[in-house]
């Protein structure tokens, strides 16, 4: 069963610049990993800095794979360095869709 996941991130100011970037280069890996049926990163339109990824994957298995792969790769620590605190994950079951 597939499942959704909202990540929601506040970026550094100081770091906005670099996120957009590295961001640019990380996705197309993201959507080509097994098990991702699409991801949308979205800001806040109040808040520039406030980051939401809009996931959708075959399970959560598998996007417990591509998250250890991409600690493995050290991309999720360069991505902490540029938090402004911590990051809020929801995993929602799909119900109709």
């Amino acid at each position: 069963m597939s499942i959704m996941i909202i990540v929601d991130a506040k970026i550094k100011e100081e770091g906005l610049s670099t996120f957009k970037e590295f961001f640019g280069t990380l996705l197309p890996d993201t959507r080509n990993f097994e098990g991702c049926e699409g991801v949308t990163l979205c800001t806040d339109a109040e808040d520039s800095g406030r980051l939401y990824l809009v996931e959708k994957w075959a399970s959560k298995e598998h996007y417990e794979k591509y998250h250890h792969w991409r600690a493995e790769r050290g991309d999720l620590q360069k991505i902490r360095d540029i938090l402004d605190g911590p990051v809020n994950r929801v995993f929602l079951d799909i119900v109709n869709g």
